[in-house]
């Protein structure tokens, strides 16, 4: 069942992303990826900074279209605790690649 509910849950994020796109010409400023994505965990919401992110990278570093919005780079399956997808797949890796200062904090994603 929660296979189910995180592959509807990817697709309405998706479309919403693809439908913000259109609208806005950029995406949606801002994403919580707790809410959007149901992950389960004691840390508060990360507040994905979107526009942030567009300045700085390629649609392609995280999207499969290099239009951008859609499906990302990797397939977001585990959402709960911090060995989470989005920990081990997607946001860490990049951080580390990129050299983000103090990407290696937890308070630098999660303000609490």
């Amino acid at each position: 069942m929660k296979y189910y509910v995180s592959i509807s849950t990817f697709l309405s994020l998706a479309l919403v992303i693809t439908a913000s796109t259109v609208l806005a010409g950029q995406g949606p400023e801002t994403i919580d990826l707790k809410a959007t994505y149901k992950v389960e965990g004691k840390k508060s919401a990360v507040i994905f900074s979107h526009h942030a992110h567009q300045e700085n990278l390629e649609c392609s570093k995280c999207h499969k279209s290099s239009a951008g919005g859609g499906p990302l780079v990797v397939e977001i399956v585990k959402l709960t605790t911090t060995k989470n997808d989005f920990h081990k797949k997607f946001c860490w890796p990049c951080h580390v690649e990129m050299k983000v200062p103090k990407g290696k904090s937890c308070k630098t994603c999660h303000p609490k």
